[in-house]
């Protein structure tokens, strides 16, 4: 089993990418779980959703507290909170920066907020990352064929909006890189 832990601000499309990311592991044939973790956040402030993926069965039902992968989609959350908190000593940071820090000796970063503006992928003022980031995740973590998440974003969001989100997951699959 694997264990992901996505962190990022309210607007930026966190707990879509989680059921994205879910359904595409699903269509694989594989099992996936969901977990949303927010309250009654506004636009900005932080929210988590945690990804559970698995060969067989998942009968655990609780929060994610050892991940194996953490995404940053707002690298200034990292001052907030610990977001690597738990992480396996062997995990993957993944980061949204246009000027990466090596916070976690295994880091991945891209500039998935460069991806969202020029798609056009911005709702009142925010940069929505997630499918950058979920492009870049599966290039990183190869849990499902990119193909797949893009598919599960076309059924989502038909017509335009789901082709540019597919571009912005084939863009974040494509530039992503380690920090060395």
């Amino acid at each position: 089993m694997i264990e992901i832990s996505l962190k990022g601000r309210g607007g930026q499309g966190v707990v879509t990418a989680g059921e994205l990311l879910t359904r595409a592991v699903i269509a694989k044939g594989k099992y996936a779980q969901s977990i949303p973790f927010f309250g009654g956040e506004r636009r900005g402030a932080p929210v988590s959703s945690e990804v559970r993926i698995s060969d067989e069965p998942i009968s655990l039902h609780r929060r994610v507290y050892n991940p194996d992968v953490v995404t940053v989609f707002d690298t200034t959350l990292i001052s907030l909170m610990n977001p690597l908190e738990g992480i396996k000593d062997n995990g993957i940071l993944l980061i949204n920066s246009d000027n990466p820090k090596k916070y976690w000796k295994n880091t991945f970063y891209l500039n998935a907020t460069d991806i969202a503006r020029s798609l056009g992928l911005v709702v009142a003022g925010w940069s929505v990352v997630n499918t950058a980031m979920l492009g870049a995740l599966v290039q990183v973590t190869k849990v499902v064929e990119p193909e797949l998440v893009e598919e599960s974003v076309k059924e989502t969001f038909p017509g335009k909006l789901g082709e540019l989100n597919a571009k912005a997951i084939y863009l974040g699959w494509k530039e992503v890189k380690a920090l060395d």
